[in-house]
């Protein structure tokens, strides 16, 4: 419901938002592809670019969902499956993404200072993307093999915390003997 004084936005007003997230998520798999072959050479810098451009969806969606909230309501029937569809999307990609940087740290012993950022940085995406599912009741729009992924990464969370503790530990003390 429109409430008075606030603009209601037209479905062109919308849309032109969801093509813009649309073509960032693309570019966002893009920038993740690059920093996942990187992460397995210890550099982390690729890995920093696509989780900014990750902000920068996330900033997008705020924008769009305060338009649909206040949408013309032909607009909002006409835009929400579209939105609806760009959101699982990027939902997917962050699981995907997630579920082939882990395995790409996991290889090390312990965890180097850059490699420390990037495994809290994509175990906080992990929890975010996990909670968001559940929040906004999308797991009826994940085919079955997103399905699975998502369990494995709420597995991996699982494991993550009774192991992290010591691999930061000792990342921690390596650090300090140098």
């Amino acid at each position: 419901m429109t409430r008075i004084g606030e603009k209601t936005y037209s479905k062109a007003e919308i849309e032109a938002l969801l093509q813009a997230m649309d073509r960032q998520t693309k570019r966002a798999a893009k920038k993740a592809e690059g920093a996942i072959e990187r992460i397995t050479k210890s550099s982390f810098e690729p890995y920093y670019e696509y989780r900014e451009s990750l902000t920068e969806i996330e900033g997008v969606l705020v924008l769009i969902e305060n338009r649909m909230a206040h949408a013309d309501p032909k607009a909002h029937a006409q835009l929400a499956e579209y939105h609806t569809n760009l959101v699982a999307g990027l939902l997917k990609m962050k699981i995907d993404v997630i579920l082939r940087v882990f395995p790409a740290l996991e290889i090390a012993a312990t965890l180097p200072m850059g490699a420390q950022r990037v495994f809290l940085a994509t175990l906080w995406e992990l929890k975010e993307t996990v909670a968001r599912i559940d929040r906004l009741d999308m797991s009826h729009l994940l085919d079955e093999e997103a399905r699975k992924r998502l369990l494995v990464a709420e597995t991996i969370i699982g494991d993550v915390a009774q192991r992290a503790p010591a691999l930061l530990e000792l990342a921690e003390q390596h650090a300090k003997q140098i």
